[in-house]
């Protein structure tokens, strides 16, 4: 297991320290199209704005990535090229879902299919990914934060064929996940519970971070 991540009963836990770093080659076949789907068992353990994910290219361009911020999900499909979704993962509860990237179109599916949002991406996005690029697990950069929470299941499928039922293809474990949920410290709410609110990270935001226990000190516990 890699430093900083933690296993539990239904999954891994990533804490600040993780560092998850692979060659687009070990994870994905050579010459894979941005064509794919994602199917995702996740539980965001801080408020943060970081990315569950980033494939970069050997010059260091993104080419496809996913990141959560405060009541929205933000899909990459390349170099400053994104759409968003409202959805807030930051609630402190589990989340099944699939994100479909086909052709000119990205899709959030959510409640097993029945519950889809499209969006147009008005651009040519790149064909393939550079199998000489760097896939990094919870964040964009070495520098960048990190995703902390727990994850249940996280698998990439080339076709998207399997979107609308996805959740076939979630393990049983993940269908259960809330009752194997590890007894971590409760986490502080730094979103207002008006509805009214903007859903933006607040400018002074980082010093708000500070009121969070770390993870880390929960691991002895565990």
């Amino acid at each position: 297991v890699p430093q900083g991540v933690i296993p539990f009963k239904s999954g891994v836990i990533f804490t600040q320290r993780a560092r998850v770093e692979a060659p687009v080659s070990t994870i994905l076949p050579t010459g894979s199209s941005s064509d794919l789907l994602l199917v995702l068992s996740l539980c965001s353990h801080r408020i943060n704005d970081a990315f569950l994910f980033a494939v970069k290219s050997k010059k260091k361009k993104l080419q496809l990535g996913v990141q959560f911020v405060p009541g929205k999900i933000i899909v990459y499909v390349g170099h400053k090229r994104s759409v968003y979704f409202d959805y807030n993962v930051h609630d402190g509860r589990w989340h099944n879902m699939a994100i479909n990237i086909r052709g000119q179109t990205v899709t959030l599916l959510t409640s097993c299919g029945k519950r889809r949002v499209h969006a147009d991406l008005h651009f040519k996005k790149d064909e393939a990914l550079d199998p000489h690029g760097s896939f990094l697990f919870g964040k964009i950069n070495h520098h960048a934060v990190q995703f902390e929470g727990a994850i249940c299941q996280f698998d990439i499928y080339p076709s998207a064929k399997a979107a609308h039922h996805y959740c076939k293809y979630l393990k049983k474990q993940c269908r259960q996940a809330d009752p194997y949920r590890p007894n971590l410290p409760p986490l502080i709410p730094l979103l207002p519970r008006d509805p009214s609110a903007s859903p933006s990270i607040p400018p002074r935001m980082e010093p708000s971070r500070q009121g969070l226990k770390n993870l880390t000190t929960a691991a002895p516990s565990l």
